[in-house]
């Protein structure tokens, strides 16, 4: 174990000093977790595979909002306290407390999509028994429409000292879910596997029970335990003060690996990542100390080298962008498309409808049928459009993370390149683009008050013409309407659209530039021997002072 953690605080000022944010957020973390001297357990998986659920069963609490929309891109913390607390910690530092009533308004997509109030992090207090030693993360599912959901998942993986990754009978694990498995596996010392809705199986549980267990053999060796159940169940007789032997099992199972394996875990999980965090920093050290051995004119020429390899990259980017834009105007076309084939299929319908309506003998009710047609077609049509947007983007936004962290990467690299020193260990930080905010917020109110005037004169006619003319009148309408609405979510959508386009350029831009600005910091162009001295004064101490971090969080010899 570290001898002496507050140099853990050190080394996130020393990191700072170095511009490199990632190695000072981790070592702060890694200060509070060994100073409450918990394991970090997070809940994992898809979305709608129960996690939230299974939280409320080890809290034996329905305290988790559970139902049809995934919880909004925010990682909740629960630890074991006698006095219940909820605290909620905003983007702009700003706390406050929250009742359980209030907690699904900070963490549910319904009442935060995309997280609109800033929320940084929710820290929850439970006197769950369950729960003692342990940080529980209830994480974002993945694979759900909403990409920061997954970035959001994928980013707590490296503080994982445990985790319990829920899968599930429909369907059956798949590969999307195994390579989840096998990031989730690399990152945790001990692999709880829950087979939740066991209870839906039926007859075939054994027949996926076996092929789960064999999926999952291929990316997490033998690391892990498989337990089926039903989190629902077990929720169910707690409330009546019962216990359900299944989920009972899992717990026992986990309370076992906590007192009589937690402390070794701990230790091989901060091993692991207070390594990760000292060979990142380690790198960007040599890279700079290198640089600055060199004589002036060499470094100068390296330098250039960098800057024309640099350059030579800006292709790529541009490049990149560019398919931004193509995967904007294309996703437009394919919604223009998708439209015009739900108009086109539902035009089939408005001489039924229209008939519907014609029949009625109120002029009043015929309108206010008419009205709630347009209106659930409005609201139908705007939420398919918008869900078939976001699913979209979500395929965008993964592919740009990949080609973002190439990029960066190949940054890196043309600096150690430069130097002839293996930059491994200098890995792209963790990137995530914002989400789309498709609010349509276009009209979509039906116009229909012109045919109440309309109406009036379709009082006059024969019993028996006057349901045919409404009829065509009404077909008219529908048409009409609907074709209205058509093209306002299509300005909508390309409307939301466009800040989306500028972000993920700023994105990349900021993200790039900022990763130059490290590896050409690395080559200081001096005009003087007295400012090379300084430079060189300056790597000499940093040096010094790496070691001596390195001695106290290792027990090294400095």
């Amino acid at each position: 174990m570290i001898r002496e953690p507050h140099a853990l605080v050190e080394l996130a000022r020393f990191a700072s000093d170095l511009h490199d944010a990632v190695v000072a957020r981790e070592a702060l973390a890694l200060r509070e977790q060994l100073e409450r001297r918990e394991l970090n357990v997070l809940v994992v998986g898809q979305f709608k595979r129960g996690k939230s659920t299974i939280v409320n069963a080890l809290l034996d609490e329905d305290l988790m909002p559970t139902g049809a929309l995934p919880l909004t891109g925010i990682a909740t913390a629960i630890r074991f306290g006698e006095i219940p607390v909820i605290t909620v910690e905003f983007a702009d530092g700003v706390e406050r407390s929250a009742t359980p009533e209030e907690l699904a308004t900070y963490v549910s997509e319904r009442t935060n999509p995309r997280n609109a109030m800033g929320v940084a992090r929710v820290d929850i207090v439970r006197p769950a028994q369950a729960l003692r030693d342990i940080a529980l993360f209830d994480t974002p599912g993945v694979g759900s429409i909403f990409e920061h959901n997954t970035a959001t998942a994928r980013s707590m993986l490296p503080r994982a000292d445990a985790a319990i990754l829920v899968v599930g009978p429909e369907p059956p694990i798949g590969a999307e879910e195994l390579a989840y498995a096998r990031e989730v596996a690399a990152s945790s010392v001990q692999l709880f596997v829950l087979f939740n809705k066991a209870d839906i199986a039926g007859g075939g549980l054994q027949e996926l029970l076996d092929f789960t267990r064999t999926a999952l053999r291929d990316v997490a060796g033998d690391r892990f335990t498989l337990f089926p159940m039903s989190a629902l169940r077990a929720r169910e007789e707690q409330r009546i003060g019962g216990s359900d032997p299944d989920f009972a099992g899992f717990v026992a199972a986990l309370r076992a690996f906590v007192e009589r394996r937690g402390t070794e875990a701990l230790e091989a999980s901060i091993r692991r990542r207070l390594g990760a965090l000292l060979d990142r920093t380690a790198t960007l050290l040599e890279i700079r100390e290198r640089a600055i051995a060199l004589p002036r004119e060499e470094r100068a020429q390296r330098r250039a080298t960098v800057e024309k390899t640099l350059q030579a990259l800006d292709d790529r980017v541009r490049l990149f962008t560019l398919a931004v834009d193509d995967d904007v105007r294309r996703l437009r076309l394919r919604l223009d498309d998708q439209l015009d084939r739900r108009y086109d299929r539902e035009q089939s319908e408005f001489r039924s409808l229209a008939n519907e309506i014609a029949a009625e003998g109120s002029r009043d009710r015929r309108h206010e049928m008419l009205d709630r047609v347009v209106a659930e077609r409005a609201q139908d049509w705007r939420r398919d459009a918008v869900a078939f947007a976001e699913s979209e983007l979500a395929e965008y936004a993964s592919k740009y993370v990949r080609l973002l962290g190439e990029l960066e990467e190949a940054v890196i690299q043309a600096g150690c390149e430069a130097l002839r020193i293996d930059g491994e260990a200098l890995k792209p930080h963790e990137i995530a683009f914002a989400p789309a905010e498709l609010t349509v917020a276009v009209s979509i109110d039906p116009s229909t008050g012109l045919e109440v005037v309309r109406d009036l004169l379709t009082d006059l006619l024969p019993s028996s013409v006057r349901k045919h003319v409404l009829q065509a009148r009404l077909e008219h309408v529908l048409s009409t309407e609907l074709d209205a609405l058509r093209g306002k979510l299509r300005y909508g959508i390309a409307h939301d659209l466009e800040p989306w386009r500028r972000s993920v350029h700023e994105t990349i831009s900021s993200t790039l530039d900022a990763t130059r600005s490290v590896v050409l910091d690395a080559f200081p162009e001096t005009a003087s021997s007295e400012e090379e001295q300084r430079e060189r004064d300056v790597v000499r101490r940093s040096r010094e002072r790496f070691a001596a971090l390195r001695a106290s969080l290792q027990g090294v010899p400095a």
